[in-house]
């Protein structure tokens, strides 16, 4: 298991590394006041609306939206996925990406604390889908039927009926 990367070190990341560098071996930059600005490379612009501030270590695009750190602009250019962005963004400052391993205690148990909410959250949902199909369900089914639900779709998506009160599941 490749484990999950701990936040902690995401956030040490983002305060270490400097979007404006790593923005800059992309996009040609100018500096305009406190910030920089250049063409936006997530659209076609003639007039720069793309910021990057230094300060505030974020992009912004005032023209198609884009904003982001230096992460996300790493996931957004170069269209790595999420560990590969702090991988490379790690391997800026010479840094091993620590991972949540099987061999962490504390990383088990989460785990298992996740599994477990899953597994109430199934019984949970087949518990009203069972309720859906009995006899205390079928004004929930017509209802169903007539906003246009063929009985597949009510089977796709999962959907069941909760009976009135707190007691029932």
């Amino acid at each position: 298991m490749a484990g999950q990367i701990p936040q902690r070190f995401i956030d040490d990341l983002l305060g270490r590394v400097d979007v404006v560098e790593v923005v800059g071996e992309r996009v040609q930059l100018k500096k305009a006041g406190r910030n920089f600005s250049g063409l936006c490379p997530f659209h076609q612009e003639k007039t720069p609306s793309f910021t990057v501030s230094a300060d505030k270590q974020f992009y912004h695009c005032f023209g198609c939206g884009a904003h982001g750190n230096a992460l996300r602009f790493l996931m957004e250019y170069d269209k790595l996925p999420f560990p590969e962005a702090v991988e490379q963004l790690a391997g800026r400052l010479g840094l091993e990406v620590p991972r949540e391993g099987a061999d962490d205690p504390r990383a088990q148990q989460r785990e298992k604390k996740r599994k477990e909410g899953v597994n109430l959250l199934e019984v949970a949902a087949s518990f009203y889908r069972e309720r859906l199909k009995m006899q205390e369900g079928q004004s929930a089914q017509r209802y169903l039927q007539g906003r246009g639900l063929s009985p597949e779709v009510i089977d796709t998506y999962g959907i069941g009926y909760a009976p009135g009160g707190w007691e029932a599941l």
